[in-house]
């Protein structure tokens, strides 16, 4: 049966075909929504209170009335998984305004990164865009054009991913991930004041290694130069080792912080299975 043949819609079950949004929903229309994109193992959510904890406030802070607790959304989740017989993959929630309410739309895919990608690494392309200014960088919106019609541009000359840099040269972070340097063994990713995402998956790295392997500051392109390892973190991916960035290809035989995160970061990811 495919990931997507079954939604969760307004708490209800429904076929992916049936499931119907009013084409007046502002959510539609205009973008105003929100959404969290949850990396499911063995037919379980990862970090679901992470997920729930973000969703819920992106939805206060987009005057979106959301009152789901974290065990109804875990309920949520396990019928549509269940539905749609997911064993790996992904589970997105969609917060949307839907009138006078918030609507809630839930639906699964299967996943789409097999082992030989970390093996083999992301490819990044450097993009300029304009500076992230402004509140709705710090959340998940539905605002998501920019993101897609860069990474499409970067998947059309074979990458893997964009690199959002400003035209200063202030690095922000990829499409659809955080970005991470390493230089001298000590990981660095763009501040929150330069306007990336704060991302559960780069918040759980900044956690494994700790203040004193890990820091959060302003990058530049001339950081990017002279990393001796990079690598990119999200939800779904936990830690992607980056092989190429932009025409320097990086050795990832020669990445052992990467390497180690790799397997630190998936026993924690495996503990947080709820």
């Amino acid at each position: 049966m495919p990931s997507t043949a079954h939604v969760l819609l307004d708490n209800l079950l429904l076929s992916a075909e049936s499931a119907r949004i009013s084409a007046n929903s502002e959510g539609f229309l205009y973008g105003h929504g929100v959404f969290e994109t949850i990396k499911v193992i063995d037919g379980r959510p990862a970090f679901l209170a992470q997920h729930h904890a973000r969703l819920t406030a992106s939805a206060l802070a987009l005057d979106l009335p959301y009152a789901v607790d974290l065990a109804t959304l875990r309920d949520r989740l396990r019928r549509v998984i269940t539905a749609n017989t997911l064993a790996n993959g992904s589970a997105k929630v969609v917060l949307f305004n839907h009138g006078d309410t918030t609507g809630e739309l839930i639906t699964t895919k299967a996943s789409p990164y097999p082992p030989e990608t970390y093996t083999r690494g992301f490819r990044l392309k450097t993009v300029f865009t304009g500076e992230r200014t402004g509140g709705l960088a710090a959340h998940k919106t539905l605002n998501y054009l920019a993101s897609i019609r860069a990474r499409r541009t970067a998947l059309a000359a074979g990458f893997d991913e964009a690199l959002f840099l400003t035209p200063a040269g202030i690095v922000i972070e990829g499409a659809a991930t955080n970005l991470f340097i390493v230089r001298d063994g000590i990981a660095f990713t763009p501040s929150l004041a330069s306007g990336p995402l704060p991302g559960i998956a780069r918040a759980g790295v900044l956690a494994l290694l700790g203040p004193a392997r890990a820091r959060e500051m302003i990058l530049t392109t001339s950081d990017l130069h002279h990393a001796s390892e990079v690598f990119v973190t999200n939800a779904l991916l936990g830690v992607m080792p980056v092989s190429r960035l932009d025409d320097r290809a990086l050795d990832l035989a020669r990445a052992p912080v990467t390497q180690a995160l790799l397997s630190s970061y998936r026993l924690r990811e495996t503990a947080s299975l709820s």
